[in-house]
């Protein structure tokens, strides 16, 4: 499915835009750096209607018609020209800045999706049905990225979050369901997908599948497309593990970087369908200090789940080890 683009036309849209909304003075203030700015702002937008148009089977690979008609797009675009011009004020008194902000907020306005202009969005980025979504200041998006609508890309507190990052980073080829929050300065590897309503306060490897279930946070390999519902916690010195589990399956307790947890065996208590129990031993063979929170890894043939920070694992491993682990995160 091809999509043409008339940059030309792409080009005047660009120019339309910011003389509707932003004042005579601010104009005047951009008008050294007009020539590169739309040269660069329709580039970028260009690559992004290409990659909507060919993504997204709604628009039947019609680029026109996605500039015109899709609001979504609307905040992609304002954004790509606020970024750029957010950098013309770093050595300035702020008035770029200023400029930006209103650029964004028109975005915003237009489409319900709000995008800081400082974040640093890549190449061939879709916003699909975005009302709603936000994306903050310090957020970083790879390349080829889709995010659909509702989606929270933001700090981890509510009020008076500190300076610095503070936001997620997505690596490339992320899909982020509608409703998604993915919280705080957390890793998002490549091609990793995120399901509608799933948050997210960890890092999350590169290639994985993330969904959750009755508030249980599960990752799985992407190979694997059936469903496996699974829960886990740690009672009366007991890992219990329910839901979709049979007795072949192997149990890994995980460290928070996902390595296996050495100097440490679980031993089968309960073998039933639906719930596997397990006695946790120290075999004292590694001094090695485990980083938490700690994690637990299910696997079989055909799948393989990640359960992130079971309810009372971690601290049951360290109360059995006996140690002062390192801790991470909040």
């Amino acid at each position: 499915m091809g999509c043409f683009i008339d940059m030309q036309q792409l080009h005047d849209e660009l120019l339309t835009h910011l003389i509707q909304t932003l004042t005579p003075a601010q104009m005047k203030q951009l008008e050294p750096h007009l020539a590169p700015l739309i040269q660069n702002a329709a580039q970028a937008v260009a690559d992004d209607l290409i990659a909507y148009a060919y993504r997204d089977p709604a628009s039947r690979g019609r680029g026109e018609l996605i500039l015109e008609a899709y609001a979504s797009f609307k905040a992609v675009l304002y954004y790509r020209l606020a970024h750029l011009i957010w950098h013309f004020g770093e050595h300035t008194s702020g008035v770029f800045s200023g400029i930006a902000l209103t650029l964004s907020n028109q975005g915003k306005i237009l489409s319900g999706a709000e995008i800081h202009p400082a974040a640093r969005i890549g190449r061939r980025f879709v916003l699909d049905h975005g009302y709603g979504t936000v994306i903050g200041e310090t957020c970083e998006i790879g390349n080829d990225c889709y995010i659909l609508c509702g989606v929270t890309l933001g700090a981890r507190g509510i009020a008076n979050n500190p300076d610095g990052k503070r936001h997620p980073r997505l690596g490339n080829n992320v899909e982020v369901g509608a409703g998604a929050r993915v919280l705080g300065y957390v890793l998002i590897g490549d091609n990793v997908f995120i399901s509608p309503s799933c948050v997210i306060t960890q890092d999350v490897p590169a290639g994985t599948k993330v969904k959750v279930v009755n508030q249980v946070q599960l990752q799985k390999n992407t190979e694997a497309d059936s469903s496996h519902y699974l829960g886990a916690f740690a009672l009366d010195e007991r890992l219990h593990v329910v839901g979709e589990v049979s007795t072949s399956h192997k149990v890994t307790v995980l460290d928070a970087d996902f390595h296996p947890l050495q100097g440490l065996m679980l031993e089968p208590t309960v073998k039933e369908r639906h719930h596997l129990q397990f006695r946790l031993r120290r075999l004292d063979i590694s001094d090695h200090l485990p980083r938490l929170p700690l994690n637990l890894k299910v696997s079989a043939p055909e799948f393989e789940i990640t359960l992130l920070s079971p309810p009372g694992l971690s601290a049951m491993v360290r109360h059995l080890l006996q140690a002062s682990p390192i801790i991470v995160g909040g």
